[in-house]
């Protein structure tokens, strides 16, 4: 009778719903473990990621499948023949049984489900511990797998190997007095030696942070895509002269003596702002007067300049961050914001320079800031080559003034023209991919795989959702926190393997192209990555992924832009070198070659020439077809303030600036 799951009582057959209630949950006790032995062989069964193979895949449908078998087998199956049988042999209800026996049935019963559960349970966390330990182990050996077969492809997954190599000193650029202690740390601490000498590379010039700080830029329509129509030198002399009084200094002195410029009216006046901006609304200075103005307020800086200029001449440069930091994403990088002062001061100078007809000087500026340009050329990282973008674009302005202004001599225009050609920002987009891929969020990975408090880190950082103070607990975050470390090594396997197939594919350096089609393929592929709900994101090990991918493809085009800006101002530079000696610019770009450029670059984005044509005006218009691949006759994309550019539509253009006034080389 114990084993009865229907009885009669009356005349009637009886269903005996506790004993099927107790079965079944002994039967689905066992039929878990069962399926938690089942899911440790299958996961160690395979290299690939647990979630990628069938099992893995389907691991939701599989759990409540072993479940009802069990139950099914257990209960259903054998209430069925239970059922089939005739009343007279289903046991008597009503009939009980001797005590002592009955005692002794209902004991052994109460037994035998106390041990299955005990089993069970203590079943169930030893199964966890062996699925850790297994997925631990599993997961390291598929990344060692994928590394070993990227290395027998020639591609080192070693962040060590991305890290430049230390420099002698009297060599290196970085190792001049005014940077060097940008980096002078004390031992083992991001934290510099002399705070004071830190803050010393600052105040590069105080007066064109001040200026900077009280202009109000201009809103002109553009018509080149990279560079504007012309710096506001009057603007900029009037912001320098308002609420300023700086005395007359011997860097002045000095500076004004290697311009051969004798003491201004503006000069003279900056000593009394208030006077002179008294005067400003009725008296506007002269272009001549107001670009020297700007080299007057600039003068300051002189002695920086020169030893940073001179400094630039050195064969290297390496800037000592801290690579051997455990989190690269805390790298400190102070230098980036220097630079770009440096580089906006520069600019300012040749562009004043270039209006005063010291064309010279300007030339050696410009040549000045290209050498900055590669100042941080080996970092592996991709915040650093998208400074340089930014930098080369700045370097364009003055460069273009003096092209609009036919200040050009033919030497200075070789010159230039040879340094432009140098730039491969393609090549350099692809290291500084390697770089994001295995030293920025390979390294990031590793380091919170081996942090002690994932769930903290995790938090603080934002990625996961959270305040980023770890003042709140984030459910994405604990839940990182508890997976197996294994799984980081999925997460990097994963991501390398996406970005190798989806980004890496998008520039092709030998080719010197790059392919919006293949960028907006990964962006689609993201984006799907992105509609996923986050448990599911986790399990397959792309957490990583959704959250560190989606705005690299977006850096590709900064890269493909600012290419085709270095390309079509080389090619400005050989059309300016043609007209020097023809009188007008050529009818075609195909008369350049050989004689005036060896090989005309093509565009980065179709891989065809670029498009040229002569204006009725007598000036001319060169382009890229740009991001959307569509020729729409040299017409800029812009958003919807004229001034900025909109780099994902319409064509990227070359055309020489309206030059506001002549060549002021008499002045």
């Amino acid at each position: 009778m114990s084993k009865s799951l229907v009885g009669r009582r009356g005349g009637n057959r009886v269903i005996l719903w506790g004993r099927i209630i107790a079965r079944g949950f002994d039967a689905a006790l066992v039929a878990f473990v069962l399926f938690l032995i089942v899911t440790c062989v299958m996961g160690a069964s395979t290299e690939a990621p647990f979630f990628d193979s069938w099992w893995g895949r389907h691991l939701f449908l599989t759990l409540p499948g072993f479940l009802a078998l069990g139950v099914l087998v257990a209960t259903a199956l054998p209430m069925l023949r239970w059922l089939r049988l005739p009343l007279d042999r289903l046991p008597d209800l009503d009939t009980v049984s001797g005590g002592a026996e009955s005692e002794d049935h209902s004991e052994r019963r109460i037994g035998r489900r106390r041990l299955v559960t005990l089993v069970a349970i203590a079943a169930v966390p030893v199964l966890v511990v062996l699925f850790y330990l297994e997925e631990n182990e599993r997961g390291e050996h598929a990344w060692n797998v994928y590394q070993r077969q990227q290395e027998a492809r020639g591609e080192r997954l070693d962040p060590a190997a991305l890290i430049p190599p230390i420099v002698p000193d009297d060599q290196n650029f970085a190792a001049t007095p005014y940077l060097a202690p940008l980096f002078d740390f004390v031992p083992g601490t991001q934290q510099p030696r002399d705070a004071n000498a830190v803050a010393g590379t600052r105040t590069l010039s105080p007066r064109y942070d001040a200026a900077s700080s009280r202009l109000e830029p201009r809103r002109l329509a553009r018509s080149n895509s990279w560079v504007v129509t012309e710096l506001d030198l009057r603007g900029w002399h009037a912001a320098f002269l308002h609420g300023t009084n700086a005395p007359r200094s011997n860097a002045l002195a000095a500076f004004r003596a290697r311009y051969g410029l004798p003491p201004s009216q503006a000069a003279a006046a900056a000593a009394q702002p208030s006077a002179i901006h008294s005067q400003l609304p009725t008296n506007v200075p002269t272009l001549a007067e107001a670009a020297s103005g700007v080299l007057d307020a600039l003068a300051a800086s002189e002695p920086v300049l020169e030893e940073l200029r001179a400094a630039s001449r050195r064969p290297y440069s390496r800037f000592n961050l801290r690579y051997d930091t455990d989190n690269a994403p805390a790298i400190l990088l102070p230098h980036y914001s220097i630079l770009k002062r440096l580089f906006q001061v520069l600019q300012l100078r040749a562009s004043a320079e270039s209006a005063l007809g010291q064309t010279n000087e300007a030339a050696e500026d410009i040549q000045f800031m290209f050498r900055l340009v590669d100042a941080n050329r080996n970092e592996p990282l991709l915040i650093a080559h998208l400074v340089r973008i930014a930098e080369l674009q700045i370097a364009l302005q003055p460069l273009a003034e003096g092209l609009a202004r036919h200040q050009w001599s033919e030497t200075q225009l070789r010159g230039l023209q040879e340094r432009l050609r140098q730039f491969d920002l393609l090549a350099d987009a692809r290291q500084a991919l390697q770089g994001e891929r295995i030293f920025f969020a390979g390294s990031f990975i590793d380091y919170v795989r081996r942090s002690p408090n994932r769930w903290r880190l995790l938090n603080d950082t934002g990625i996961t959702g959270g305040d980023g103070q770890g003042s709140r607990l984030n459910w994405q975050s604990a839940a990182l926190a508890a997976i197996p470390s294994g799984w980081f090594y999925f997460e990097k396997l994963n991501y390398s393997r996406t970005f190798q197939d989806y980004l890496l594919t998008t520039i092709d350096v030998p080719g010197h192209r790059v392919r919006p089609d293949a960028c907006r393929r990964a962006d689609e592929h993201l984006m799907a990555m992105q509609s996923k709900p986050a448990p599911v994101v986790v399990l397959r090990h792309q957490f990583f992924i959704r959250f560190l991918l989606p705005a690299l493809s977006r850096a590709v085009q900064k890269f493909a832009f600012a290419q085709t800006g270095a390309d079509a101002a080389a090619v400005a530079c050989a059309l300016e070198r043609y007209r020097l000696v023809h009188g007008q610019f050529p009818e075609s770009l195909g008369v350049l070659v050989p004689d005036i450029i060896s090989e005309l670059p093509r565009d980065v984005i179709n891989g065809q020439p670029m498009n040229y044509r002569r204006t009725a005006d007598g000036q001319y218009v060169l382009y890229s077809v740009g991001w959307n691949e569509t020729d729409e006759g040299g017409v800029i994309g812009v958003k919807q303030k004229a001034e900025l550019i909109d780099q994902s539509v319409g064509d990227w253009v070359w055309r020489l600036p309206p030059c506001p006034e002549p060549n002021l080389s008499a002045q």
